[in-house]
């Protein structure tokens, strides 16, 4: 049911009164919209973050109380950027690595305005590479894709290979234009960074002689990716059964500003942060994509400050848990006639462990 506050707009913005005046909008209506609304924004069209952020609209969606509306951004850098200084933008899905190195470029403005509510998943490293192209190495001095200009997936790139010591000549196209070329023959590579599995990789008929490239770990990448593989579960075109490609992942992670706590803003955000973790369940659902699996509230993202209102929740659950664990604790003491006294540090421990699987066999379906 449509609510009079919308109605009211509606109203005031498209029907005119008999004498062909329109009609001016009840600002209070519009005040009262705007405040319900959060702009989250993301990747580009296709992207895995474009498609969580479709994920987040859909699952948290309240009526007036609370709307989301995706918006395309322009990578991880530009997304930044427009959280911090674009009007409408409260929430961004953004790469960590491109978080950290904004930092480290003293290109946000001050210390703590950005705070991440939560870390999502990790996104893998796909390069993809045409048929004479055996390693990375093959790459020194060839034309390799990476991203739009200012993208995380440029930023990405440029950070992996320098961490390789690899100096291929960067050219920034669409993944789309960039596949294309790559069938033509037109560069050697092409590199897309984004949640296994990748739509657009999906296309890639076999027989085309294109393959991923494994990545080689140093010391260096493992300060900014994990190591992960890409499978033929997700690429059968691409990837042999049982060859799985080593490759590094990225960290994609929600973040907003510290802003005020009796701000417009604040209530909002405030509001967006309640929704999410109290409907987080549903992500689980049939239909939404499938990295939501991968997702754990109470993950921290190291060297950054957690938004407050996302940090009261998680130490509520966590007091909840605790609670529950020695509630439990309790009733197993009782059942088993068992009793801590007199224990040292390593016979605690193995109750402790005797605990946890009297409590596993005795948890409902």
């Amino acid at each position: 049911m449509v609510s009079a506050g919308r109605c009211l707009i509606v109203a005031g913005l498209l029907l005119a009164p008999a004498a062909g005046r329109a009609a001016d909008p009840d600002p209070a209506a519009i005040a009262q919209a705007s405040n319900a609304t959060i702009g989250l924004i993301a990747g580009e069209a296709g992207s895995t973050d474009a498609r969580i952020a479709a994920d987040i609209a859909t699952v948290l969606d309240d009526g007036d109380k609370l709307r989301i509306l995706p918006l395309q951004g322009n990578g991880s850098i530009q997304n930044i950027a427009d959280l911090i200084y674009l009007k409408g933008v409260d929430v961004a899905i953004v790469h960590g690595d491109a978080l950290t190195q904004t930092m480290q470029a003293n290109a946000i403005p001050k210390e703590g305005s950005v705070q991440y509510i939560a870390k999502l998943f990790e996104e893998e490293i796909h390069i993809l590479a045409g048929k004479n192209v055996a390693s990375l190495d093959d790459l020194n001095g060839q034309p390799v894709s990476a991203g739009r200009p200012g993208s995380g997936t440029q930023l990405t790139a440029g950070t992996l290979f320098a961490a390789l010591h690899i100096q291929p000549a960067l050219q920034h196209d669409t993944d789309a234009r960039a596949l294309d070329r790559l069938r033509r023959g037109e560069i050697a590579a092409m590199v897309v960074v984004g949640g296994e599995p990748v739509p657009l990789l999906q296309t890639v008929a076999p027989g085309t002689g294109l393959h991923f490239l494994p990545i080689p770990l140093n010391a260096q990448l493992l300060d900014l990716y994990l190591p992960t593989k890409l499978d033929s579960q997700h690429y059968p075109s691409l990837v042999g059964t049982d060859h799985a490609v080593d490759t590094v992942a990225v960290s994609s992670v929600l973040i907003t500003l510290a802003t005020p706590s009796d701000s417009l803003r604040a209530k909002r955000v405030n509001r967006f942060v309640d929704t999410l973790f109290d409907r987080f369940g549903r992500f689980g659902d049939t239909g939404f994509h499938p990295k939501w699996a991968e997702v754990n509230l109470f993950a921290q993202f190291p060297g950054w400050t957690r938004y407050p209102e996302a940090q009261t929740l998680l130490s509520k659950q966590d007091q909840s848990r605790e609670a529950n664990l020695r509630s439990s604790f309790d009733s197993y003491l009782n059942q088993t006639s068992q009793s801590v006294s007199g224990l040292d540090a390593n016979g605690r421990q193995a109750l402790f462990q005797d605990f946890l699987r009297w409590r596993d066999k005795h948890a409902g379906p």
